[in-house]
């Protein structure tokens, strides 16, 4: 069901290009202009929203993956497969709806790399969710984390609010459809 609303609202934010006074146009940019404040790139709050962002980067997901199969024991060899197979599911759909939509991004006068969805925020999501599962205890905080990801994402100029909760929608979903599905996939050698 989730899977369904992201790819809704993902067809929504189609029409952003066309109608550009649309109503999720003028909420994301009211919420851009809210959190964007153009600081220096040597403010600590800057540079502390540039580290929780790499939080969100494909390189520390995959890092651990790697870490934890290749020196964890079977429990967390686990884990580091299930965290990969949400990583390369979340990854697909992002990259094909990035090109599907070319939507650009709150700071950019040339399309580059499209905006929606956000991919830190889908794989900060799929991997909160996966080791929300494995680990309940720290379900919140990762969540949390995650969250703060998706916003530093905005605070730094790179997303439009609409373009996190997307990523946060296909992150969540993909990590739910991993998990459910972790029998199967983990009987996957790779």
């Amino acid at each position: 069901m989730a899977l369904f609303y992201t790819l809704f609202f993902a067809l929504l934010t189609i029409n952003i290009e066309v109608n550009a006074d649309s109503i999720i146009t003028q909420w994301d940019q009211q919420l851009f202009d809210r959190f964007y404040d153009t600081p220096p790139p040597n403010e600590p709050m800057w540079t502390i929203m540039d580290g929780i962002s790499e939080a969100g980067h494909y390189r520390s997901v995959m890092g651990l993956s790697i870490l934890l199969m290749a020196y964890g024991d079977e429990d967390h060899r686990n884990t580091g497969k299930l965290l990969s197979s949400a990583y390369i599911g979340a990854g697909v759909m992002t990259y094909g709806l990035k090109h599907l939509i070319r939507r650009k991004r709150p700071l950019d006068e040339t399309l580059g790399n499209p905006s929606l969805p956000s991919g830190h925020a889908t794989i900060a999501f799929s991997a909160a969710t996966i080791l929300g599962y494995r680990y309940p205890k720290w379900r919140i905080p990762l969540y949390i984390g995650a969250g703060l990801v998706g916003f530093s994402r905005i605070y730094l100029g790179r997303h439009y609010t609409s373009d996190v909760l997307a990523g946060a929608a296909i992150g969540t979903t993909m990590g739910v459809l991993v998990w459910h599905n972790r029998v199967t996939l983990l009987k996957w050698e790779f």
